[in-house]
This record gives structure tokens, sequence and C-alpha cells, in this order.
């Protein structure tokens, strides 16, 4: 996992950006650092063989793969092809936002909310809030 969060802001907006470019079953906790509003998600599945399924908790607490139940749950299917022109790319809006006191994430390969499979495979995320 090699996430990266940046803030940008000007004197109408205060943004912050997570980047996740390896994300997996191992849950990144907290991403960035207190409550907020999520307003968007880009998903990326460079798998060629399993789905890819990314889990949220949007509540403060510890977050333990295959005892926490996510807040919400995307699923994003494997690629046709290895080809890095046919991934398979998802860009989720919330117009309205979605308020989070914590926003935690983690991605396995299978749809249960308590899964602990394997990682799926390269998986990139992105995450804006405010």
């Amino acid at each position: 996992m090699a996430l990266t969060v940046t803030g940008f802001s000007n004197a109408s907006l205060n943004y912050k950006l997570a980047q996740e470019t390896n994300a997996g079953v191992t849950p990144s906790v907290d991403i960035f650092g207190g409550g907020g509003t999520l307003h968007s998600i880009h998903f990326a599945n460079l798998d060629t063989t399993n789905a890819a399924y990314l889990k949220i908790k949007l509540t403060t607490g510890t977050v333990a793969v295959g005892t926490t139940k996510p807040d919400l749950m995307f699923k994003l299917a494997a690629v046709a092809s290895s080809s890095y022109a046919d991934r398979s790319v998802t860009q989720i809006n919330f117009p309205a936002g979605i308020s989070f006191s914590q926003l935690s994430f983690w991605v396995t390969d299978q749809p249960a909310w308590d899964d602990t499979s394997g990682d799926p495979g390269t998986v990139t995320l992105s995450f804006l809030a405010s």
C-alpha cells in the first residue's frame, strides 16, 4: 500500500485528496485524520482475473477486516485483458457529499462484507473530501 494525502485550498474551498496506488485487504484507517465530507472516489482495477470490492467505513473506531461491517461497498469488475488501456475504471461522485467522522477502507476480491480473502490485485483509488 502506498497512501498519500495532499491538501489544497483557496478563499472558498478547502479539499484533501487521498491516493492509494495498491489497495488491498489491509485496511487504511482514518485516511484524512478526522471527519469531513466525501465528494468523489476514482476506482481503477488493473487485475485481469479478479473483481475488486471497495469497502468503506465512515465512522470512528478500529477496523478489523472480516469483523468490521462496511458502511459502503462498490464492485469493480476485472479487466478483459492485461492492456493498460482496457483497465476497468469508475468515477463515483456524491453531489451533496457523504459525511464521515473517520474514513477507512479496504479492498477484497469477494463481495461478502466479512470477506478476508486475498488481495484482488492492482487497485488504485483516489478520494476527494473537504
